[in-house]
């Protein structure tokens, strides 16, 4: 008697599959949270808060971008991607390792780790252009298709923003400051406003109505595609201000310009339907931050202008990144972070599904006290970014904000807790009424 065929092997339920990538997510927010506990409270004060930002920034925004930018092209072209779901984890995986050994290499003072950390993280975010790339070419004329532009081209300035990182090490580890000091302002901006505003901007055109659970306006996705070009010249300007003042006050105003094609369709939309959830009111948070530290950041380019005791350029240089040093907790805790929480807790109930009871209940999970925590948080960090007050009191306020935001994690616990919970009620329930 020949032997049963044994069953094929069953793939992972796609739900499972985005869990457990954006476990990895919470892993880096999670360690960025305990790294700044231990650089603010003392045991490793001498490293500055370069090791928790990057944790924060390269780590959890970035790998949070490599899965979520693959599920909107996915959804935008209507076509699975180059690779399929096994790239994206690949992607993602390489990612995360060269994000790792990048922090192990600068901080161990071992160039060469860095340099091959640095290496990983442009492979992954290459293949990622190429993927999308090759699955815009073969997608058959959708509607919304062109948005998906815009992670080509985040992706293609992460690579050159980690590269540009690498360098800013290199040439300070040579004593060439003035070198160091342009490469950073340009590693920076090309990472903040090029890679992480690229992809917040462009993702919003698609998710902010969705999140308010309404229609798109007719012109968002033309008025998105038309400020692409004006965010990546924007970035680039401002990037190169480190050689010259005035480019960062025309740089800022450009990438403004270019931010108005996604902000304007929004604002309507806000206009239409209030957002009241706290993904929403999040998000609004954020982008203000980021609009408003943009803002600032042309201005005060501008205002400063070269320092000529300074040595003409090289002064402008150090004075642009003493500028974007002061507003890095901003931009991280105020933008980054924010958006990603927002991003969270719209997200989680809909990865982890289970019904409309089930999403219901785990939007009530990840809604609790909304108004409180977005208010909450905001105001604690703006104090904490004030300077007339005492450190103590900074420190005391945002400590507060961390562990406000930090309820959304909480909250993604709870909310699969939830799930599963009535998961297993429903099975029980319908074994009970089998006879």
């Amino acid at each position: 008697m020949s032997p049963a065929p044994s069953s094929p092997p069953r793939r992972p339920h796609r739900r499972t599959t985005q869990v457990r990538r954006n476990a990895v997510v919470v892993g880096w927010l999670v360690s960025a949270a305990v790294l700044a506990v231990l650089v603010l409270g003392g045991p490793l004060a001498s490293w500055g808060t370069w090791l928790p930002l990057h944790a924060l920034l390269l780590g959890g925004i970035g790998s949070a971008i490599t899965v979520w930018s693959a599920h909107f092209a996915d959804t935008l072209l209507h076509r699975p991607a180059l690779g399929g779901a096994a790239l994206v984890n690949v992607r993602l995986g390489v990612h995360g390792l060269g994000t790792a050994t990048v922090l192990v290499g600068i901080t161990a003072a071992r160039p060469g780790i860095a340099l091959g950390g640095v290496g990983l993280v442009v492979l992954a975010a290459l293949t990622g252009v190429a993927a999308i790339s090759v699955q815009y070419r073969r997608a058959v004329a959708p509607r919304l298709g062109t948005l998906a532009l815009a992670y080509v081209v985040a992706l293609t300035l992460l690579a050159v923003g980690a590269t540009l990182g690498y360098l800013t090490s290199w040439a300070e580890d040579r004593g060439a400051s003035g070198t160091a000091d342009r490469l950073y302002v340009a590693h920076t901006m090309t990472m903040l406003l090029g890679f992480v505003g690229t992809t917040v901007l462009g993702t919003l055109t698609v998710l902010w109505p969705t999140m308010l659970r309404t229609k798109m306006e007719p012109e968002a996705p033309r008025w998105a595609l038309r400020g692409l070009p004006l965010l990546v010249a924007g970035t680039a300007l401002v990037a190169c201000s480190g050689l010259w003042s005035p480019l960062g006050g025309i740089g800022a105003l450009v990438y403004l310009t270019g931010a108005g094609g996604v902000v304007l369709p929004a604002w309507r939309t806000a206009r239409r339907v209030p957002p009241t959830s706290f993904a929403t009111a999040s998000a609004t948070a954020a982008v203000t931050w980021f609009l408003g530290c943009v803002v600032v950041l042309g201005a005060g380019i501008t205002v400063a202008g070269p320092d000529a005791g300074a040595g003409g350029a090289g002064g402008s240089a150090s004075g642009v990144r003493d500028l974007i040093h002061a507003l890095r907790v901003a931009l991280g805790a105020g933008f980054a972070l924010q958006i990603l929480v927002g991003a969270l807790s719209y997200l989680t109930p809909v990865m982890l599904g289970g019904g409309p009871k089930a999403s219901r209940a785990t939007n009530l999970v990840m809604d609790r006290a909304a108004a409180y925590r977005v208010t909450a948080a905001n105001s604690c960090l703006l104090l904490a970014l004030t300077p007339a007050l005492p450190w103590e009191a900074r420190l005391t306020c945002g400590a507060t904000a961390g562990c406000v935001t930090l309820y959304a994690l909480v909250g993604m616990v709870l909310s699969g807790l939830e799930v599963r919970r009535r998961s297993r009620d429903g099975a029980a329930s319908r074994s009970r009424r089998q006879p």
